[in-house]
């Protein structure tokens, strides 16, 4: 498999830009047997019908969503248009969008998947979503649904966003020219494929070493924390009204599953008048809690972590990175720095494409060294293919 990136800032004429993605891909002399196109873009590419324009002049499939910010090796921006191609001889794409998932969700996931699946001669071994940011469907649940339909394949992808968000008005899924603010897109990859995936949240330093267990809970909902309320809890760490807790949705917490798998970060969005804490994914009863913080240097570190060894994989042929928008809010005036650090640690060895995200999806490894599909907030998650 092979990994073409093009970008483009021309926003408004089709001609301008697709005259200059085509130039950069050089399809004529690049393209394999089989290819499939990959896009993430500002909201103003969806306004002026540029996706729509660049989707007609491939000739694969493609799909994508909208973005805060996203990069390839060659360019980075906020009003950017970035475009992977990945081609092969030795690997098949087949792509799908689901209906509207206001609904009936479960149903249209599993319906979409299956249409897609039924276009592949082997099972899939890696799936890629698009998720639309919706307030009646969580993305925890289509990922779940998309685990539970896919029988376990590997599932990376990320939620859409827009340089407004959280406006769910201006964050779009992709899928061949289609711009969808309540449909799933997805890319399913069969043949001879077999991603890595990188997974990383806070470092060692940026945790603070008290535990809690979460003792109630109900899906995104977290009711008790060592017995206490949610609300009781934080209160007992300093975090109440004029206290701190305004500033909790911007405090990762990490939940370590107790079944061997790698913790998952979380979000709490709000308390309710109940007290319980309304969370960005899976609050598991019988979890553990721990509080960390984000700040440049730890989102910085992250990066270096997870990528610091990827180029000397052998089999590496790009990556597809998704970060999350939390990330990116605690960088200031220097929106751009994760990106620069990411072009740093890779220094060209490898293409690669990079969006923001409102919430990630990637595997991680369980307790008995299989996959699991999770859903992460604060996340950087790259996958290897």
């Amino acid at each position: 498999m092979k990994m073409l990136n093009a970008w483009t800032l021309e926003v408004d004429d089709p001609a301008v830009a697709i005259a200059e993605i085509m130039e950069q891909l050089d399809l004529e002399n690049q393209l394999l047997a089989y290819s499939i196109g990959i896009i993430t873009c500002s909201y103003d590419y969806v306004e002026t019908g540029m996706v729509k324009a660049v989707c007609e002049a491939l000739p694969f499939e493609v799909v994508g969503c909208t973005t805060l910010t996203n990069a390839i090796d060659q360019e980075a921006g906020t009003l950017l248009l970035g475009l992977s191609v990945l081609t092969a001889d030795d690997c098949r794409f087949a792509t799908a969008l689901t209906s509207a998932l206001r609904d009936d969700p479960r149903a249209a996931i599993s319906k979409t998947f299956q249409r897609a699946a039924g276009q592949l001669e082997a099972p899939p071994g890696l799936l890629l979503a698009f998720l639309p940011m919706l307030d009646t469907v969580s993305g925890e649940f289509m990922l779940q649904t998309l685990n539970d339909t896919a029988a376990g394949t590997p599932v990376f992808g990320t939620i859409a966003c827009a340089f407004d968000t959280p406006n769910p008005g201006h964050s779009f899924t992709i899928h061949n020219g289609t711009c969808s603010s309540d449909g799933l897109s997805i890319l399913l990859i069969s043949g001879n494929v077999k991603p890595h995936f990188v997974v990383t949240s806070a470092t060692e330093h940026s945790l603070y070493k008290q535990e809690a267990i979460i003792t109630s809970a109900e899906g995104n909902v977290l009711k008790e924390i060592n017995g206490l309320s949610a609300r009781e809890y934080l209160a007992s760490l300093g975090l109440s009204p004029g206290g701190g807790l305004e500033g909790v949705s911007s405090m990762p917490f990490m939940i370590n599953y107790n079944d061997g798998s790698q913790p998952v970060a979380r979000v709490i969005f709000s308390l309710n008048e109940e007290g319980a804490a309304l969370c960005g994914g899976m609050m598991p009863e019988g979890g553990t809690l721990s509080i960390g913080h984000l700040d440049i240097n730890g989102v910085l570190l992250t990066v270096e972590q997870a990528l610091g060894k990827l180029p000397q994989d052998k089999n590496a042929n790009g990556i597809i990175i998704f970060s999350c928008i939390a990330r990116n809010m605690v960088l200031g005036v220097t929106p751009l720095i994760e990106i620069e650090k990411v072009r740093e640690v890779l220094g060209g060895a490898l293409p690669w494409h990079l969006a923001y995200s409102s919430g990630e999806l990637c595997p991680v490894c369980g307790g008995d060294g299989r996959l699991v599909n999770r859903f992460h907030n604060y996340t950087f998650i790259a996958c290897v293919i």
